[in-house]
């Protein structure tokens, strides 16, 4: 036996048995002795499949260093170099957020299973015999719609047919699947545009590894499979080229100097494409090569062209990321994406002395200098993008600084225990060099260690000034306000729907200048609002919310006079706003950071101040604990609790919600007795109710939200109107987007109806039921005609939307291509807050279980005023219970009191 086959055979029989003792519940936690055997693996297969055979020292560096770089050039073997690459990064650092895990133990079974194929092919060699047990824990519902779509990828029905349109598209996502030991992808992609958003995704099948950091063009063709006693169709991928845009390589070469025009036409272009495709090497990698491959490569591409203009920025590139020059961390990262909306953002008119005079903005420098804890301008890089593009080594603090910053930001604990970080040696040394390579205008970032706890100072200065703010508030209130209310009431003879809002409205400012109102949802707080707006209707009042439909709502429900309604984003940038009143609102507190709101209390001006919001609805997307946090330092006498819900009747509804909210033991007996949860099945697609709609986690997979829109859309009879890659019909029902195209009168998440479509060659139209009925007055201004009245009395308009021009070109600025609505039998959990419907279905798979927090949960069953069916496996309804967890801040709240001398309350 040849050397180097012992030597793979015997490290395959140690990770056999290790795979032969991992479980479930190891997911994503391989051990150390599993990671230096796989590691070992790696490299001897390397040496295999570059030694022509021969005889070979395994363990001879040389020869593994030339072998590695060998496979790196090889397209059939980059995935050896990228597992490699990816097993040398500590386990640790791809687990700094919550699909790490998942995203760890697929990519270590592809890649495991791809050497597998390739050794068994190639030589004939027997390995990993174990690796059906490796523990990938795919949902075994899916398995049966998994089979179905390798069959057809393998052997394409007679009837299915190509797809004609051909432009380029993003790939979002790439998701290996596996049937029968054969690797399969699942695509999630866009039109490669800067308008297209995550409910435009399309998906698609195939058995070809994409790359999915550029710009790509996909043969395609459609299919049909049987799946839950429906035809589902589906998008199979024969094939596929990396295609750049041309506008992004004219904005990278203005980072340089004068812009330089290009085309898809020249010959360097369309070589570099197809070397792209072939080997899967990104640029970033291309630039860094030694410099006989990178001038090899070079003459293969350029050879005969007359204009370079590629290679000369590409150059440009190389010189400064392999000299380490000042904003080489910039363009190894826009190599690695080359994504023209995330080029623009970066690009500035004049040169920046501190990123070796490249026509970058200054906002580049955190990220050029601390990538792993920082982000480029407007733009948020994924860990596995820089682990990709930017060598971990000597970045070890920060990606200490990143966990402690998604500590805080995505788990909400503002001091971390330092003895429960894992991964990291040297703590304190580590921190010292993050604090000393801060930016000099973010020493706000800086970490600091409280009675063995670590915190970023911004998180704590911040929650520190909002409460101070707070309290101070709350040291006194009006003279003989209880007063003036019970005489208004009585003068005014004004009706409030209940005692609970009444006295609440009588008390809230006799103590205090600031009220803070909690309540679940559907207990009438926008009702509470609209009460002390009209006690005080002849006092100016300012209103602000994080989101435009939280903004609308108290637009369309709160009519006082004196007001101005504002998201909190437009009143904080805005000059054009006022910033005094004599009662500031805000809404959705819990949604709103606590940066931000730091930012309100010190640029508005007001005299009272009102607070109102649900902890227990899905929280803010960035830090924002100071609204939960309050509770604990702000007296009782400024806080109010609304408990009666208006929503619905249902006491069984009221129930559930009521056992979530509070976490009871018993959350499943009524959950069950009333027959709110069922198995997957056919019946998501039985679409009962004009006023429904299902609630999912993602967009992705067979119960994903782009699925159930097509299946049910699929189901309803009208015509086909093909739009680019999106399908409309006459019937289905719509939510209007983040475009905020007809915003303040149609905003975001406002529901309406497609009645009419009339394609022509360069435009669109739509008529669109809305739910509610406008007027002639209203509707002028806006770019939509208001053409009539549907039989149920509501308002229908009318407006177009142009074809997007090619990709080629740079993205357009203004929104004459946008559709600003998306389709919406089906939306996502986040995007329903806010909205109510009769009958609510909530699909929880075991891929999603994860992610279902009690704030989720509690959210989507109270959109139901009626109905309410939870769709889940025994299993995953376990794994998902066992689980929730009511978020405790009382210890932060203990360490906050100390370190910065605020009293709590007793």
């Amino acid at each position: 036996m040849l050397k180097i086959d012992k030597a793979i055979l015997d490290t395959n029989s140690v990770i056999c048995d290790n795979i032969s003792q991992l479980g479930v519940a190891d997911r994503g936690l391989l051990s150390q002795n599993i990671l230096g055997q796989i590691r070992n693996f790696v490299e001897y297969v390397a040496i295999k499949v570059c030694s022509n055979g021969g005889d070979v020292d395994p363990n001879d560096y040389n020869l593994n260093v030339e072998s590695l770089k060998k496979v790196q050039r090889r397209g059939d073997l980059q995935f050896l170099y990228r597992f490699h690459k990816m097993l040398q990064k500590s386990v640790s650092h791809y687990t700094l957020n919550k699909d790490g895990s998942e995203r760890l133990m697929l990519k270590y079974y592809e890649h495991l299973l791809k050497i597998k194929l390739y050794l068994k092919k190639y030589f004939n060699l027997e390995v990993l015999e174990n690796i059906s047990d490796f523990p990938i824990d795919t949902d075994a519902e899916l398995s049966n719609y998994f089979e179905k779509i390798a069959e057809k990828i393998e052997n394409p029905s007679t009837d299915s047919y190509p797809v004609t349109y051909n432009d380029r598209y993003y790939v979002r996502k790439v998701k290996p699947f596996f049937v029968n030991q054969e690797i399969y992808y699942e695509i999630t992609f866009t039109a490669a545009n800067s308008n297209a958003s995550k409910f435009d995704r399309v998906i698609a099948f195939t058995k070809q590894e994409i790359v999915d950091n550029y710009a790509v063009k996909f043969s395609l063709h459609n299919d049909t499979i049987r799946i839950l006693d429906k035809n589902m169709s589906i998008l199979v991928i024969d094939g596929y080229e990396v295609s750049i845009r041309p506008c992004e390589w004219d904005n990278l070469s203005e980072i340089f100097g004068p812009r330089v025009r290009h085309s898809t036409n020249s010959k360097e272009y369309k070589e570099l494409m197809r070397y792209l495709s072939s080997v899967k090497m990104s640029l970033t990698e291309l630039v860094s090569s030694d410099q006989t491959y990178y001038d090899f490569i070079k003459q293969q591409i350029t050879d005969g062209v007359q204009s370079v203009s590629i290679y000369e920025m590409l150059d440009q590139c190389r010189n400064i990321i392999i000299g380490n020059r000042q904003g080489a961390n910039v363009l190894r990262y826009l190599l690695q994406k080359m994504n023209n909306r995330v080029i623009r953002w970066q690009y500035s008119n004049e040169k920046c002395d501190r990123l070796s005079n490249l026509y970058l903005n200054y906002g580049c420098i955190p990220f050029d200098d601390m990538p792993y804890c920082t982000s480029l301008r407007r733009h948020n890089p994924k860990i596995y993008d820089l682990f990709e593009s930017i060598p971990v080594s000597g970045h070890e603090h920060e990606l200490l600084a990143r966990y402690i910053k998604n500590n805080t930001e995505v788990e909400e604990q503002l001091f971390t225990p330092k003895d429960k970080i894992d991964g990291f040696e040297n703590i304190d040394s580590l921190i010292k060099k993050y604090n000393d390579s801060l930016y000099h205008k973010h020493t706000d970032r800086k970490i600091e260690e409280y009675k063995s706890h670590l915190y970023i100072k911004s998180h704590v200065d911040d929650t520190t000034e909002i409460i101070k703010t707070l309290k101070q508030l709350a040291a006194s209130g009006i003279a003989q306000y209880t007063g003036s209310v019970d005489s208004w009431i009585s003068r005014e003879a004004y009706t409030i729907d209940d005692q609970s809002k009444q006295k609440a409205l009588r008390q809230m400012f006799s103590k205090s200048h600031v009220a803070l109102i909690y309540g679940s949802a559907g207990t009438g707080k926008s009702t509470l609002i609209k009460h002390i707006s009209n006690f005080w209707a002849n006092k100016t009042k300012i209103y602000l919310a994080n989101t435009h439909p939280a903004v609308d709502n108290m637009r369309r429900k709160v009519t006082a006079g004196n007001s101005e309604y504002h998201t909190i984003a437009k009143f904080l940038s805005s000059r054009n706003v006022r910033l005094d009143c004599d009662i500031l609102f805000i809404d959705e507190c819990s949604t709103v950071s606590n940066e931000d709101m730091r930012k309100v209390l010190e640029k508005a001006d007001f005299k009272l101040l009102v607070l109102v919001g649900d902890i227990y609805q899905i929280e803010s997307v960035y830090f924002g604990n100071w609204f939960s946090i309050a509770k604990e330092f702000v007296p009782k006498t400024s806080i109010f609790e609304l408990t009666h819900p208006y929503r619905t009747n249902d006491k069984n509804l009221l129930t559930v919600w009521d056992r979530v909210r509070k976490l009871d033991d018993a959350i499943l007996e009524p959950l069950v007795k009333n027959g709110y949860v069922s198995r997957l099945d056919e019946s998501i697609y039985e679409h009962s109710e004009d006023d429904e709609i299902i609630l999912c986690l993602n967009y992705d997979g067979l119960y994903g939200i782009n699925n159930i829109n097509r299946f049910l859309q699929n189901s309803n009879p009208s015509k086909r109107i093909v739009w680019g890659i999106n399908t409309y019909k006459v019937g289905d029902p719509i939510l209007f987007n983040e475009s905020n195209i007809f915003s303040p009168l149609i905003h975001n998440n406002s529901k309406g109806r497609i009645v009419g479509i009339r394609p022509e060659q360069q435009k669109i139209w739509f008529e669109i039921e809305l739910e509610e009925s406008l007027n002639e007055f209203e509707a002028s201004g806006y770019d939509f005609e208001l053409i009539g009245e549907s039989a149920l009395g509501k308002s229908i308009i009318s407006f177009g939307v142009n074809k997007y021009r090619s990709t080629d070109e740079d993205d357009q600025d203004n929104d004459s291509t946008i559709i600003p609505f998306q389709i919406a039998y089906a939306v996502s959990i986040h995007k329903a807050q806010g909205l109510e419907y009769e009958s609510v279905k909530i699909v929880i798979t075991k891929e999603t279980e994860e992610r279902i927090t009690q704030n989720i949960l509690y959210t989507a069953i109270t959109r139901a005023q009626k109905k309410l069916k939870i769709y889940w496996s025994p299993e995953t309804e376990h794994s998902v219970l066992e689980k929730l967890t009511v978020k405790n801040f009382a210890k932060d709240a203990r360490l906050l009191s100390k370190l910065s001398s605020l009293p709590m309350m007793k």
